[in-house]
């Protein structure tokens, strides 16, 4: 009888959040990409926050980015997954999940 689930490829830690492996070197590429146009986007002022971006949903918001636009546009250029790359986006800008 086992105990413990066990799930393979993800662990968890205390609050329950999935944790992923470290990416593979594909995902890294992709990721390295993200990440500029994450900071380009923030040096240029059209960053927002989830909430913002809900906030100002409609055409003010059509020129600004958040991490999930930026994840979902590098996935789509890259044929990567999105939800890992919105994770470690997510890892990396905390402020902006």
């Amino acid at each position: 009888m086992q105990l413990q689930s066990h799930h393979h490829g993800h662990r968890h830690h205390a609050a329950h959040r999935v944790v992923l492996p470290p990416p593979d070197a594909a995902t890294q590429l992709a990721l390295d990409a993200a990440i500029r146009r994450v900071e380009t986007v923030l040096h240029q002022g059209r960053m927002l926050t989830p909430g913002e971006a809900l906030a100002l949903a409609g055409p003010e918001a059509r020129h600004d980015e958040t991490l999930f636009s930026i994840a979902r546009a590098v996935a789509w250029e890259t044929g990567r997954n999105q939800d890992e790359l919105l994770y470690w986006l997510e890892e990396k800008f905390p402020a902006l999940a």
